[in-house]
């Protein structure tokens, strides 16, 4: 049992119903409504906001989070098919059973661990055959480090980088802790790691207009070819990614 529970965290809670359903119609999009019928797992849930709203949709969700939260015992308590549990999900091992999950979402979680190569070893474990899983992430390349929207500081060694901050005069120097990567190291680590890859940005794009209300935008981008959308991968301000775990674990 863990002594101290986080209460609000530091990025806020605001539209995170928003961003669970963009995230759930990114993946009906992708994978077919029958993914409500399966149990759903959100990594890295924190305090589980995006947990809860997908579980006025799907079967049953899962959140692990490294510590708990405040706000979980409210939303088990308003939601029967939610479950919220604390967890290490990068390390050897993990309170997730073995080809238990139909769905796993890691959105914004990668960049935080000390070891994304485990981590994607654990989805494909705890996945079914066939399973998918949304990943999302920021993008290294991208000038502006989503986490304290400074420029090129996540391009330099971390402590060159927030002690240039506080010789700035930045209070942000200690929230940059993200480590994030590029496009091909990602998909080599998802190839290595027994996923099939489907760039989702414009899934992702064409959900968060509909979320919005702006239905006609939707259609629209729902036609764009998705190989003009994918040419702009490499510099993205970040990542939107649908995996389907194979059978087989590569090794390259």
């Amino acid at each position: 049992m863990h002594d101290s529970v986080h209460q609000m965290p530091r990025w806020g809670n605001e539209a995170r119903d928003r961003k669970a359903l963009a995230i759930w119609l990114t993946l009906v999009q992708c994978c077919g409504s029958r993914i409500a019928e399966g149990a759903w797992l959100d990594v890295g849930c924190g305090s589980g906001g995006i947990a809860a709203t997908l579980a006025t949709k799907a079967r049953h969700v899962t959140g692990i989070d490294p510590e708990p939260w405040e706000a979980w015992a409210g939303a088990m308590t308003a939601h029967v098919n939610l479950s919220l549990i604390t967890g290490v999900f990068d390390g050897e091992t993990s309170p997730i059973a073995d080809a238990s999950i139909d769905v796993v979402v890691c959105n914004q979680v990668y960049e935080h661990v000390t070891d994304p190569i485990a981590l994607l070893r654990n989805i494909h474990r705890v996945l079914v055959p066939g399973g998918n899983c949304y990943f999302a992430g920021p993008n290294l390349l991208w000038p502006i480090e989503p986490h304290v929207f400074w420029p090129f500081v996540h391009w330099l060694p971390r402590q060159t980088a927030q002690s240039l901050m506080r010789a700035l005069g930045s209070r942000q120097a200690d929230a940059l802790d993200a480590h994030s990567t590029h496009c091909w190291r990602l998909r080599r680590w998802f190839r290595d790691s027994g996923f099939d890859v489907r760039f989702g940005l414009r899934a992702r794009i064409v959900a968060e207009l509909e979320v919005r209300g702006h239905i006609g935008c939707a259609n629209w981008a729902r036609h764009v070819p998705i190989g003009l959308v994918g040419i702009g991968e490499p510099v993205a301000p970040g990542f939107i990614y649908v995996l389907k775990k194979l059978d087989r674990v590569g090794h390259g």
